[in-house]
């Protein structure tokens, strides 16, 4: 019979910093804090930061591109009940975190179409593509071009 055993674990908080490699110095500090607010720091070293960033990055292993899994220019995208159009997207020069950029709408037509700013925190929350075949994005669900035959 094998005795288990319970390993501690302490959960960090990344702290939104991130410090590259110095000089000859090749590891990258990822600042973070405790659950119970102290300091702490992840050290990656070359292969380890490439691994990670990969995946924050949402790259694809055999040919390095983004994966399909965010937001996409040209789009439009409805969850509830705020359409989303899509009209570019970026990536901060620090963190590398993805924004989609474009106009929000909330609820019925005699509202107005506001600026904003969606991050990959938000694509996580479930967005549905309802873009028109037909008509692209300007096909809205509550424009005059919602009685097309190919809208969603």
């Amino acid at each position: 019979m094998t005795e288990s055993t319970t390993v501690p674990v302490t959960e960090l908080r990344w702290s939104k910093l991130v410090y590259p490699p110095v000089g000859d110095d090749s590891t990258t500090w990822v600042a973070c804090t405790t659950s119970d607010g102290h300091a702490a720091a992840l050290a990656l070293d070359e292969e380890d930061r490439v691994a990670l960033g990969s995946e924050l990055l949402h790259l694809d292993r055999e040919d390095d591109v983004v994966r399909d899994e965010f937001f996409e220019p040209g789009r439009l995208y409805l969850r509830d009940g705020v359409t989303f159009r899509c009209e570019g997207l970026a990536r901060h020069p620090l963190t590398t975190d993805s924004s989609a950029f474009g106009f929000q709408h909330h609820g019925g037509m005699r509202t107005s179409w506001a600026p904003a700013a969606l991050s990959t925190r938000a694509w996580q929350r479930g967005w549905k593509d309802i873009t028109c075949s037909e008509h692209g994005y300007d096909c809205t669900p509550f424009a005059p071009a919602a009685d097309c035959t190919a809208h969603r």
